[in-house]
């Protein structure tokens, strides 16, 4: 949510990720700012260019006349910078320099936010761009002053450019996740009616990953007011990436048409990439050199950049540091490189390279790769073969991730009187302690191995499932 102190800057670009609530964000804003009688305008940069006088969606262009012949204070809140580029790739640089000409008699006095999708902001060139149309100078300070605010900058940088200097006046930022009291105001305006009863069932499930997004949110509360459930985090999983991969927007999608299958098998090899690597961020393609993160074009070396920038466009990423983007979470990474992996399993000579990833023999005993780790829960549940390696060699790994629910009840079973006797020994996994580990784990059906185990560890009763009240799950 924007905050008094973002809306005193005079040049602010908003970068966040399809359905994060960015065009509502900002029509709110010049919504609240004109019912307090200033000069406020909620435009569409797509227009512009073309259909300037139906670019206002709130405001008039009669009034934005007005408002620049002034010379007071306004504010102009442009969205968004993504669909400017639909039409032509030129149509947001054309718009700006327009805006540029229109805005110079006020531009000192203007306060001008730009909105877009992390992808679509070109980090160097558009920052140029914007610097050269939207000049903005601060006012000139005592110089006692000057040194000790740039000293202040300095120490805490500005979001997306740590170090920037004072002088800098485009501001990068981003919105938030929901959490909090966000969430429970969520929850009160779509009408849920158990509320607590909600948040108890994502919070067994372990999937609060896919309430921190206004649209995702919106979307589990539809269900759940519908199913009182929000099924397995499995389920949760696979729902989430199908929606996020897809675009919601007609325009956008007919603009730029791929098939979501295409787009699957591109978020996979990605995911692959940036697990591997050990690199999180992705870079964005830019008119100069940007040397952040793994290169798309290398991992996806046969698609062209239109088809590189769709995939990254959509909401499975969202913004990492200034330049490049990163998975929107890191389990949906973990379980993206898990399907690309069982796919190659599919031709048996690649399984010993691709076990040989997690497994590695210490001593003549097997052990498991740190690094590869995460990866495995979900890689368990998709592979019996690689399910049965990870029983014999470390059971804890299916209390760290994935969805054990998916597993058959035997497994199950056989696992947890592993984990068992685990725990009972001085020195035991800590994940098996997890509290989200044992409620993915905990299921009406284990009942009774429960309380057999129960009876059997009175001293792991204590310590670990009486504590964590399973058999409520």
């Amino acid at each position: 949510m924007f905050s008094y102190l973002q809306l005193s800057e005079h040049r602010v670009i908003l970068l966040s990720e399809a359905g994060s609530g960015k065009t509502e964000e900002i029509r709110n804003v010049a919504r609240k700012l004109r019912q307090e009688s200033q000069p406020a305008f909620f435009v569409r940069i797509e227009h512009v260019t073309q259909d300037f006088e139906d670019a206002f969606e709130e405001g008039s262009f009669e009034e934005f006349n007005i408002w620049a012949a002034s010379g007071e204070v306004g504010w102009l809140l442009l969205d968004s910078v993504d669909e400017a580029r639909l039409r032509d790739p030129k149509d947001f640089e054309r718009a700006i320099r327009k805006l540029g000409r229109l805005l110079a008699p006020v531009l000192q006095q203007a306060h001008i936010v730009i909105t877009g999708r992390t992808t679509a902001w070109r980090a160097k060139t558009d920052l140029l761009l914007c610097r050269a149309a939207l000049p903005y100078q601060p006012p000139q300070r005592p110089a006692d002053e000057a040194v000790s605010a740039d000293r202040h900058q300095r120490s805490r940088g500005t979001a997306g450019q740590p170090g920037a200097s004072s002088t800098e006046p485009f501001r990068i930022v981003a919105l938030d996740d929901l959490h909090g009291t966000q969430i429970d105001a969520f929850l009160r305006g779509k009408n849920v009616q158990e509320p607590k009863a909600f948040r108890a069932a994502v919070d067994r499930r372990d999937v609060w990953s896919l309430t921190t997004r206004p649209q995702d949110l919106a979307e589990l509360v539809e269900f759940w007011n519908d199913h009182q459930r929000i099924g397995s985090r499995f389920e949760l999983m696979q729902n989430s990436i199908a929606r996020r991969l897809e675009e919601r927007d007609q325009d956008r999608s007919e603009a730029r048409p791929i098939a979501i299958e295409r787009l699957r098998l591109g978020a996979r090899l990605v995911a692959a990439a940036t697990t591997l690597a050990q690199e999180s961020a992705i870079r964005v393609p830019d008119g100069n050199d940007n040397a952040k993160g793994i290169p798309i074009r290398e991992v996806l070396a046969d698609w062209d950049d239109v088809d590189c920038a769709t995939l990254l466009s959509r909401p499975i990423f969202d913004e990492g540091t200034y330049g490049t983007v990163r998975f929107h979470q890191r389990s949906v990474r973990e379980y993206l490189t898990a399907e690309w992996l069982h796919a190659l399993l599919v031709d048996e000579g690649s399984r010993a390279r691709i076990e040989d990833l997690f497994f590695r023999s210490q001593y003549g005993i097997d052990v498991v790769v740190p690094t590869m780790r995460p990866v495995l829960p979900w890689l368990a549940i998709l592979d019996e073969r690689s399910l049965a390696r990870v029983c014999r060699v470390a059971p804890e790994i299916i209390f760290e991730g994935g969805d054990p629910s998916q597993l058959p009840r035997e497994t199950r079973s056989h696992i947890l009187r592993q984990a068992c006797e685990q725990l009972a020994q001085p020195a035991y996994g800590q994940s098996l302690t997890d509290y989200a580990a044992v409620q993915r784990f905990a299921s009406v059906d284990l009942t009774d191995d429960i309380k057999a185990l129960l009876a059997q560890y009175s001293e792991v009763n204590r310590r670990t499932f009486e504590g964590r009240r399973v058999l409520r799950q």
